[in-house]
């Protein structure tokens, strides 16, 4: 994970080194890459990746392998940039803010945290209230609005630019369940390469596109919204049904089918199910 020790500001443009207070922002030609720190008690570093605005085709092609058949193609348009964390939510985050640790298999540090609801997380009191106030009393970006990403934002950003399967191909040359996979195995923890089906580290398969870590398989991610049918129609910054009974949860599990693991696939849960495969990415619009 890195980023350990004092508190700072560093933003590398053109060559040239910058220094101030409270966070790390390392800057790229343009704003698709650009990565900011935040420190949480403890000096635990929470690390965001920069999402360009822009529009892509959320959903799959109607003769993609094994879609679902809500997963219904339509044009999206994210109109502003925004941050999402570069690995899930870990253990040891996760301990900072909350003071303690829920997760089933509880082996702390750089594991993704699991075993939290929906509500744990949104609910006042929960964790990004107390992220965020954490955030405010230290004078750190985001301070307020880390949040969890909406469905659109989430699939953006897990497709790196792609519009195949997966970030990093259709992988057509491998079954959908969990077999061995050469291809699979580099990129994401799934069934075919991980008995006992745990997490594992955030950040030991090789990263998307964006630079972003395990968007394919360790733990599913809860996002924003509800989950409902999409329309087929072109939308501007979607943000789900405005009600329902279970919320979405995308990238899947560790002990997962490969299907499941699909840039396109939707689950879905009660927002306040707690099991040991379900946790958390963060957003953040500046």
């Amino acid at each position: 994970m890195g980023w350990q020790g004092a508190r700072q500001l560093a933003v590398v443009a053109a060559g040239v080194l910058v220094l101030a207070a409270t966070v790390a922002v390392t800057a790229t030609a343009s704003s698709a890459g650009q990565e900011i720190t935040v420190m949480l008690p403890g000096n635990v570093p929470l690390v965001l990746v920069r999402i360009p605005a822009g529009t892509f085709t959320m959903g799959s092609p109607s003769g993609e392998r094994n879609r679902g058949d809500d997963e219904t193609q339509h044009q999206v348009t994210l109109t502003r940039d925004y941050y999402i964390g570069k690995y899930e939510v870990t253990q040891a985050q996760w301990r900072a803010i909350m003071g303690s640790n829920p997760s089933y298999f509880s082996s702390g540090g750089d594991y993704a945290v699991e075993q939290v609801t929906w509500n744990d997380i949104t609910e006042s009191g929960g964790f990004l209230a107390k992220l965020n106030r954490h955030l405010a009393s230290t004078r750190q970006p985001g301070a307020g609005q880390m949040r969890l990403p909406t469905e659109a934002e989430w699939e953006r950003a897990a497709r790196g630019g792609t519009t195949t399967r997966f970030s990093y191909g259709d992988v057509l040359d491998c079954d959908d369940s969990c077999k061995p996979c050469a291809t699979h195995a580099q990129h994401m923890r799934w069934c075919g390469n991980n008995t006992p089906g745990r997490p594992a580290l955030v950040g030991s398969m090789k990263p998307n596109p964006h630079g972003l870590y395990d968007v394919h398989g360790n733990v599913f991610e809860w996002v924003q919204d509800w989950y409902g049918p999409y329309s087929s129609s072109a939308q501007k910054d979607p943000k789900g049904p405005w009600k329902g009974s279970d919320r979405v949860i995308r990238g899947g599990r560790s002990d997962s089918p490969a299907n499941w693991c699909r840039s396109a696939y939707r689950g879905i849960k009660s927002p306040d199910t707690r099991d040991a495969h379900t946790g958390l990415r963060l957003a953040w619009s500046p």
